[in-house]
């Protein structure tokens, strides 16, 4: 049933008495994190609608498969997580319909498992039939694992008090676990010192939670335990089955890294200045070695104060816990004699989490409403999968697939150590010393300008430049500690940098680095393959630093040594150039009777596999000077890598071949060595690009992106010459099998096979736009709205205002679709369908309640500065045309466009005007729409910002809500900048538009009213003035609060709309109107809803004043006026 090398697996089982809260999905986090548990049963999650479902999975994600069974109603419903490090295979998982079962079948290690979680009924008749109902689950030939709350015992030892007769489900049940041979794991292995009892009511007790499992696995199994829990009346009932007790893993120091949150605490901060204040006071020694003791130095003392934290922190939850379990077990031995106690420790605890829970929110809340509630990049971890994945479960190993760890780790660590190996260049001198040739070279002047002295203003702007929240090296220091000590860092690390120039080599530290894995595709097939993930490299911060400095010198002379076909890493070059040659080459073939054939050559490992003696050889041929000839060659000297997989660190490996990817002279590094091949390209007179009048393209390059132009076949076959000769003369490789190509034009043969190359009649993707469609897009834009509002819908259930809503668009929604749409034409239709999603997921409604234009004005002019995506396409071809620099691009301008723009662009190219389609009709298109409107010296001279502002202005007329009068125009501005809930900010945004659903709003827009459009109390029309001004409510409660904060409020039509009050002493009053606005709005919804916890005003404001009060208690330094905010809670009612 289950062979004898079987790991141990770890069964757990918790009834949750409700899942709904976060806080309660707080506590399951907690408890994972802690027990670590291969498969956790949840019952009891009382979670029907979908929605709420998604919410509550979402923190278990990153280290589960979770398997669901939705509640009916409120009540049942289960999860059953699998821990995603366990290599299951052969998945399949059933449910019912009652929120009671779940059945998982998978093999493990060879062995067939079948786990069945359950949640029982109450009712003892409903019980038979669910026990009747089991019994076909049952009869199988796996391994079984029953796991669950049972609501019934079948020894009548497991309750207290004991009954004299069981009922016919307890009768059932131990009838079917006799026939099928299962047996109570806790009557096998529960030793003395574990609880009887897993479930504790009052004066009754039992063991409703328990673990059965197939005879044949009694005899592997290990430790039993039950673990009471403060959030649940049930207890965790834990069970490990197999021979070999996995070990517990160890937190590995020599992945530490420092807490960032460390620079905050005082303490921290004084004895690591005191330490940099004298460390390197001392005169004499050896700097290197001074610099490398005081990072570990600096190391001690952060794990020295994180420990005292971590102890204080978790001191009195261990006592508490440790009461917990004794007063249980006391319980199980004289029920009911201790059930006050245990009730008071359980409080005790819940009060301890309750006040650690509601500390993280409040810390979130602070964070999230001082930047402005805009989202970032962590709520982006649902739209993009995450970089590095937790575990590698499995990997082909020596043509096997394995999930041992050790084997795992051993095939990444061969792949690595042969890929970063020194490969010889081989008796091809006479090639290498041709391609070098054709290098250009800096002038002596640039050289000597190069090779300055390094100062300190270098190395405080890199230290300024590093970015934040990224994973640091090996030391664990990241840029956040540099920036925190960098009057005391620079001037040593200064010294550091001229003394390794002086012995031309680095520091031991700034060679050493970790290598982390990120997984290329989310196809699990290739994921099971070395190759299927990327390397990056975590470079220590002070290398980094140096890095930067040689990387903004060499910035300084690309664009004299990296010829324009390169664009990768080049100030003031961009993708988007490769892409618009690639199309204006189709666009061009198309209308005549040439031909081309485009070749996309894929480089293997191509990072990897740089030689260093073919960089140095490089920098040196172009004359770089001594800088960072010497500075290069330090860095790769003697440098070595160690894998980080599966959260452990592999041997160490020498690395001789390859630039880092993550340092930040790379980019530029590879594109020179690249140089090599693509000049060679460019420079045969026996390669024969596309050629258009005069102008004739060749080669584009972005990174290792290459693609080459070919007006015929013997010059795709000298590319292909030449491209061997390449990876002769330089160790590269090319993996000709992801080699593809396409002929476009008037070919006499198009072969699907040529040269060893794959090809194909139709363009193919190029930089990940699709040059298919680069006439007719129709069919690529009807499935990029498609998935952009699948896209939009995962944003929805997320509490963000309108403002942060419009963001999302901006930000997540829009950036690959305006990638696409800069350089391929697209319909207006299309981009009223992309406006009408994004519209939609702004208000969070299929209904959209106001003229859509006024979304896209900026936020001080009455929008919420949604992207018009027509006046970016309109932007973007203006400056396309006018700023082109490109000579292929101009060419085919001057000769199709000029004759359909002769007041803008003047050629010598006579001739009618020809049809043009697609983009470059966009492109005339744009000249038109603009010139009716702004003279040509203001579009010589505009910026993109200004012409996308002043289109806005000019095309959408100013919102009607807005007035005419100039004071408190800012308003909307005030509110985005407010810390306050996302909710509020929704909230006067509609009341600031007129669009707040007051009775006499919905019936104008023909939206069914009950009863009528008057106000329950006054019994008149309902308006937002009536609403916030003339109803008693309102007139009540502003006095009130008038008199609290003897202050007078502009309670008026205008006042409500623009908050016009005076902050005087800095006191935010308009906040504080804003909130009384929102709560007026609040009750009086709860009274519409007939919502059965409907309150007064006073307690929405109330609570809406606490939210702000926890979040300016935690700024520091603390704001004079928040006493205030204790006076309104202390406010009377009328």
């Amino acid at each position: 049933m289950i062979c004898e090398s079987q790991s141990a697996i770890t069964v757990a089982t918790l009834n949750v008495r409700g899942l709904c809260t976060r806080k309660k999905q707080y506590q399951i986090q907690r408890l994972l994190s802690k027990e670590q548990p291969d498969f956790l049963a949840l019952q009891e999650t009382k979670l029907a609608e979908a929605e709420q479902v998604e919410e509550a999975v979402r923190p278990f994600m990153p280290n589960y498969e979770i398997c669901v069974t939705h509640a009916v109603g409120h009540s049942a419903g289960c999860f059953l997580l699998l821990k995603k490090s366990v290599p299951l295979s052969q998945l399949c998982v059933t449910t019912d319909t009652e929120g009671r079962f779940i059945m998982c079948d998978f093999v493990l290690t060879s062995n067939q498992f079948r786990l069945i979680c359950i949640y029982a009924p109450n009712v003892t008749t409903d019980r038979v039939l669910f026990f009747g109902g089991l019994r076909r689950y049952l009869d199988c030939d796996r391994a079984l694992v029953l796991v669950g709350d049972f609501n019934c015992v079948v020894r009548q030892l497991d309750r207290s008090p004991i009954r004299r007769n069981a009922d016919k489900s307890e009768l059932l049940l131990g009838e079917m676990l006799e026939d099928y041979d299962l047996i109570d794991v806790g009557t096998v292995k529960n030793a003395k010192k574990e609880m009887s009892f897993t479930h504790f009511q009052a004066s009754s007790s039992a063991r409703l939670d328990r673990v059965y499992v197939s005879a044949p696995l009694a005899e592997h199994l290990g430790k039993y335990r039950v673990t009471p829990v403060f959030f649940s009346d049930h207890s965790l009932v834990i069970a490990t089955i197999g021979d070999r007790a996995p070990e517990k893993k160890k937190f590995n120091w020599n992945l530490w890294k420092l807490n960032i949150k460390l620079l905050k605490d005082n303490v921290f901060l004084k004895n690591a200045e005191q330490f940099l204040k004298h460390a390197f006071k001392e005169p004499g020694g050896d700097i290197f070695e001074k610099w490398e003791l005081a990072k570990q130095e600096i190391k001690a003392i952060a794990i020295e104060r994180s420990s005292i934290l971590s102890y204080n922190a978790r001191c009195e939850e261990r006592s508490l816990n440790k009461n917990l379990i004794e007063l249980c077990k006391a319980e199980c031995e004289r029920p009911g004699n201790g059930v006050k106690d245990v009730e008071y420790v359980r409080e005790k605890l819940d009060q301890l989490h309750r006040e650690r829970y509601r500390g993280a929110v409040v810390r979130a809340r602070a964070e999230k409403y001082t930047m402005g509630e805009q989202p970032t990049k962590r709520a982006l971890a649902d739209e993009k999968r995450y970089a590095l994945r937790n575990e590698i479960a499995e990997i082909e190993f020596k043509q096997m697939i394995t999930t041992d760890p050790e084997k795992i780790a051993q095939a990444f660590l061969e792949h690595y150590a042969q890929l970063f190996a020194n490969k010889t260049q081989g008796c091809h001198t006479d090639i290498y010393a041709q391609l070098l040739e054709k290098l250009p070279r800096l002038s002596n002047d640039e050289r000597e300008e190069l090779e300055q002295e390094i100062t300190i203003q270098e190395v405080e702007r890199a230290i300024d430049d590093l970015p934040n929240s990224k994973t640091p090296g090996p030391d664990g220091l990241g840029a956040e500690f540099y920036k925190n000590f960098k009057s005391l860092i620079a001037s040593v690390f200064l010294n550091v940098i001229h003394t390794a120039y002086e012995r031309e080599c680095l520091p031991f530290s700034f060679s050493r680095a970790y290598t982390v894995l990120i997984p290329k595709s989310d196809d699990p097939v290739k994921l099971r393959s070395v190759t299927g993930y990327r390397p990056i490299t975590l470079c220590n911060t002070d290398y980094k630093i140096f890095a930067k400095i040689l990387a903004r010198r060499l910035q300084g002379v690309a664009c004299e040594i990296i010829s324009e076909h390169q664009t990768c890493g080049i100030q003031g070059r961009t993708i988007l150039t490769n892409v618009h040659v690639a199309r204006s080459v189709l666009e061009a073939c198309s209308d005549s009777t040439t031909q081309v054939a485009v070749l996309q050559i894929d480089l293997d490992k191509a990072f990897d596999r740089v030689s260093h003696d073919v960089l140095f050889d490089v920098l040196s041929h172009v004359n770089v000077g001594d800088a960072i000839l010497k500075g290069v060659k330090m860095a790769y000297k003697d440098c070595t890598t160690r894998l980080i997989v599966n959260k452990e660190l592999s041997s160490v490996i020498n690395v001789r071949e390859s630039v880092r990817q993550g340092c930040p002279m790379s980019p530029l590094l590879f594109d020179l060595y690249l140089e090599l091949f693509c000049l060679s390209v460019k420079n045969s007179q026996r390669v024969r690009g596309f050629q258009f009048y005069n102008a004739e393209v060749k080669i584009m390059s972005y990174a290792d992106d290459i693609a080459v132009f070919c007006r015929d076949k013997e010059s795709v076959t000298e590319v292909i010459t030449l491209a061997k000769r390449f990876c002769h003369a330089t160790g590269a490789v090319i993996n000709w099998e992801k080699c593809r190509g396409f002929w476009h034009g008037a070919w006499a043969t198009t072969p699907s096979e040529f040269e060893g190359v794959c090809w194909d009649t139709v363009p193919c993707r190029y930089l990940g736009v699709p040059l298919q469609s680069f006439r007719n897009s129709q069919t690529y834009w009807s499935g990029v709205a498609t998935d952009l509002d699948r896209r939009a819908s995962r944003w929805k259930q997320r509490e963000l205002s309108i403002f942060a809503r419009a963001t999302v668009c901006n930000v997540f929604l829009i950036a690959k679709l305006w990638y696409v749409l800069q350089v391929i034409h697209c319909a207006r239709t299309n981009v009223q369908k992309f406006h009408r999603i994004f519209a939609t997921f702004i208000w969070n409604s299929k209904y959209e309640p106001m003229r859509r234009d006024n979304l896209f004005h900026r936020v001080c002019n009455g929008g919420v500065g949604l992207s018009h995506l027509f006046v970016k396409q309109l932007v973007s071809r203006f400056f396309f045309l006018r700023d082109q620099e490109h000579p292929f691009i101009r060419t085919l301008i001057q000769t199709k466009v000029s004759p359909h723009l002769p007041s803008f662009l003047v050629s010598s190219h006579g001739g009618e005007p020809t049809g043009i389609t697609g983009f470059l009709k966009e492109v005339v298109d744009t000249m038109g729409f603009l010139t009716a409107r702004f003279s040509l010296n203001y579009l010589c001279d505009v910026s993109k910002k200004a012409l996308y502002r002043d289109l806005v202005v000019s095309v959408f007329p100013m919102p009607l809500y807005r007035g005419v009068s100039q004071h408190g125009h800012d308003v909307l501005r005030r509110v985005k900048r407010m810390c306050v809930p996302a909710a509020v900010k929704t909230f006067f945004y509609k009341l600031h538009t007129n669009t707040l659903p007051v009775k006499v709003w919905l019936k104008e827009r023909g939206i069914y009213v009950p009863w009528s459009v008057n106000c329950l109390l006054c019994k008149k029309p309902e308006t937002i003035e009536h609403v916030f001004i003339f109803c008693w409510d309102a007139v009540f409660f502003w006095d009130v609060l008038q008199r609290t904060l003897k202050k007078e409020l502009p309670v008026t039509p205008t006042g409500i709309r623009f908050l016009r009050v005076d902050n005087d002493n800095e006191v935010p009053y308009d906040m504080i109107m804003l909130l009384a606005l929102c709560s007026i709005w609040r009750s009086r919804m709860a009274v519409r809803h007939a919502d059965l916890d409907a309150k007064e005003v006073r307690i929405y404001f109330f609570n809406l004043i606490k939210q702000v009060q926890s979040v300016y208690l935690n700024c520091e330094p603390e704001p004079e006026w928040t006493s205030i905010l204790k006076s309104l809670l202390e406010m009377r009612d009328f």
